[in-house]
C-alpha cells in the first residue's frame, strides 16, 4: 500500500529516571484496581533538556484483572536553566500476566518481556521550550523497584 507521506521519524528528546515511593494501594473501584505512585525525585537527560523532576509529583494507575496497567502521570521539570515544564504522560504497560504480576510486585522484570509505551504532553512558558508544547512525543519506559524511567522521542517530518 503506498501513503500519502513518508512516516514521521522519531528524534530523542530526553531520558528521565524518576524515584518514586511505594504505591498506595487506593483499591478496586468501578473502573479498576487505583494505585497512586508518588514521585520522589529524578533527573532528565538529552540533547533538548537538561535538569531534574521536582518532587511532589504522582502517577495515577488503573489496574486491569488481568495486570494490564494504564499509567497517567502528572509533575514537574526544572530545566538546569531554571525553567518549569509541567510534564503529563498517558501510556499502557501490558504483557504476559506473569510478567505483569511480577512488576506489580516491584521484582526487576527485562523490559523485552513486557511493552510500556507513552503519549507525553509537555506545557511551559519559557521561550526556549515553548516549542515542545506542539509536538508529538512518545515514550518507552521501564519500572524497576524504587524507579520509572524512559525515553522520550518527538515525531519529525521526514
Amino acid at each position: 500500500m503506498t501513503t500519502i507521506l513518508p512516516p514521521p521519524k522519531l528524534l530523542h528528546l530526553f531520558t528521565l529516571r524518576c524515584a518514586v515511593d511505594p504505591p498506595m494501594e487506593i483499591g478496586k473501584g468501578p473502573y479498576g484496581r487505583r494505585r497512586c505512585v508518588p514521585i520522589l525525585s529524578g533527573t532528565v537527560t538529552g540533547n533538548y533538556l537538561q535538569g531534574e523532576v521536582v518532587p511532589g509529583g504522582a502517577d495515577f494507575m488503573l489496574v486491569e484483572e488481568d495486570h494490564t496497567t494504564h499509567v497517567n502521570t502528572n509533575y514537574v521539570i526544572k530545566s538546569d536553566d531554571g525553567a518549569y515544564l509541567y510534564i503529563r504522560t498517558e501510556g499502557t504497560r501490558a504483557g504476559p500476566p506473569e510478567v505483569l504480576q511480577a512488576l506489580m510486585e516491584g521484582d526487576g522484570v527485562d523490559p523485552d518481556k513486557y511493552w510500556f509505551h507513552l503519549h507525553v504532553k509537555i506545557e511551559t512558558g519559557h521561550e526556549k521550550y515553548r516549542w515542545m508544547n506542539n509536538r508529538v512525543i512518545v515514550g518507552r519506559a521501564v519500572r524497576a523497584k524504587g524507579e520509572v524511567a524512559y525515553d522520550a522521542y518527538y515525531l519529525e517530518n521526514a
